[in-house]
């Protein structure tokens, strides 16, 4: 299963009590899909068409989206601080394209 999304609640009892929320995930799966979109991706499939087009760049699970959106806020309130996620090396591997964005 992709998207195999677990939370666990707990309260923090020894110190003001609010609740915490642990999730995991795994995404094993996911990465050997986009490991294999990225590879079906064709360097400069998009030069000389004068259209605006929409490029699938990537596929990052919910709980890693989530924690972007806390620490970036949203990508299209903080559109450097995606990219710059995104095309870091250590990412690559929720890329589903070649080249950078």
């Amino acid at each position: 299963m992709i998207n195999e999304l677990r939370s666990f609640f707990s309260h923090n009892i020894a110190s003001d009590g609010t609740t915490i929320i642990h999730q995991k995930q795994r995404f094993d799966d996911l990465l050997k899909i986009n490991k294999q979109m990225s590879g079906e991706s064709k360097k400069g499939e998009m030069i000389g068409n004068t259209q605006r087009h929409m490029q699938h760049v990537a596929e990052i699970p919910n709980v890693v989206y989530n924690h972007l959106l806390q620490t970036l806020g949203t990508p299209r309130e903080n559109p450097k601080a995606w990219k710059a996620w995104l095309n870091d090396h250590q990412n690559r591997d929720f890329r589903t394209g070649g080249g950078r964005i």
